[in-house]
């Protein structure tokens, strides 16, 4: 299905126009007059039963933390973002949206707010096949694992424990600070920088992953 396609389905719903009207174009609304939000609240949980059930129905012999994984990527803010940005729904939003917003989050709650509206109007069916549609090549990626959490997998399963990061030291000023981080493993050891602590300990991750591939 294309684009003209997914508007048409969208613009057969009587009333979308008024209800998908982003609260922050008119900041004079209370919040109990603010359609918007409600839909939005509604949408995250629909979006949340229609992907979950998808993950255990078609990956029922995954770990449990895989499925976590495959879900918190599937619905996190940048996710979300992207699809609205890339089915150009900004074109149905965009006498609506507030033009001197553009962060994801604006375009993750519109897109939240419109499946929760569709549901409403039409049914849980409808609904589950309109998300499939907009989804359909993120819905098996299975997304890479952040440098630490794969670094502490690969610890406990290895060595039965959890990585320690120890700080080494602080460079710079107060302003502009960087922080030198050590991580150990075994007989690897690597150091990370970072203009934060946080920083520094997934440079310090990355180097060790490709210590580890070496091997």
């Amino acid at each position: 299905m294309n684009k003209t396609e997914i508007f048409k389905i969208i613009k057969s719903i009587k009333g979308y126009q008024t209800s998908l009207k982003h609260d922050s174009y008119d900041k004079r609304q209370k919040n109990s007059n603010k359609p918007f939000q409600k839909y939005e609240f509604l949408g995250d949980r629909v979006l949340g039963l229609v992907i979950s059930e998808y993950l255990i129905n078609n990956f029922s012999n995954s770990s449990l933390d895989e499925i976590s994984r495959r879900f918190i990527h599937l619905v996190n803010t940048n996710m979300l973002a992207k699809i609205f940005k890339k089915h150009d729904l900004i074109e149905i939003f965009k006498h609506q949206l507030d033009p001197k917003s553009s962060k994801n989050s604006i375009y993750a709650d519109a897109i939240e707010s419109l499946i929760g509206f569709i549901y409403i109007n039409k049914d849980l069916n409808f609904t589950k096949q309109f998300i499939y549609l907009l989804w359909n090549e993120e819905l098996n990626t299975l997304p890479q694992k952040d440098p630490k959490t794969f670094i502490q997998e690969y610890s406990q399963k290895k060595n039965k424990m959890i990585p320690q990061y120890k700080l080494i030291d602080e460079l710079g000023t107060k302003h502009k600070p960087k922080f030198v981080v050590e991580l150990k493993i075994n007989d690897m050891t690597v150091e990370g920088k970072g203009i934060s602590k946080q920083k520094a300990e997934i440079a310090a991750a990355k180097k060790m992953i490709k210590l580890i591939n070496l091997k």
